[in-house]
């Protein structure tokens, strides 16, 4: 037996109309997630931007504490201050318009903060009994202003050396 020839055999398939529709559904949800991810992506951008400023913040404080710590003279200028160290390294901090750069002998750091005013003074402590050197920076952050301050102590024979001088 042979099979004739003139017998169609039909494929299920998709009409021309669901096709489009198809494709009509699949544009509409391609347009919403589209503007769904415009908008996370802008707030994730904003988030970034927010995190960046507190992160430098963060490690100018960090950075300014340990070089007072660790060194052993700071001597600053109008818009830099150096810290010599007990074995001669020097670190220095240089202030721009936008930015503070942290110069060391392995590296430089940058922070994206705005340096406003820097003040420099001399204190004692409450019982006259110590001699500290304080820096005051006042920021701009985040469109904020903000007063940084950090002591370092004087000890008696820097002292002894400026009254000889």
């Amino acid at each position: 037996m042979s099979k004739s020839p003139n017998k169609y055999y039909s494929v299920g398939a998709f009409s021309i109309i669901e096709a489009i529709v198809g494709m009509a559904v699949t544009a509409i949800i391609m347009g919403i997630l589209f503007v769904i991810f415009s908008i996370v992506s802008g707030r994730m951008i904003d988030f970034k931007n927010q995190n960046q400023l507190v992160n430098d913040l963060n490690r100018l404080t960090y950075s300014l504490n340990k070089d007072i710590f660790e060194n052993e003279k700071m001597i600053a200028s109008e818009n830099e201050i150096y810290f010599n160290g007990y074995a001669g390294e020097r670190v220095s901090y240089q202030f721009f318009d936008d930015v503070i750069l942290r110069n060391s002998e392995t590296f430089v750091d940058t922070f994206q903060i705005k340096l406003k005013t820097m003040i420099l003074d001399t204190v004692k402590s409450k019982s006259e009994q110590f001699v500290y050197q304080k820096i005051k920076l006042n920021i701009e952050s985040n469109e904020k202003e903000l007063d940084l301050r950090f002591y370092k102590r004087v000890y008696p024979n820097e002292l002894l050396q400026k009254i000889k001088n």
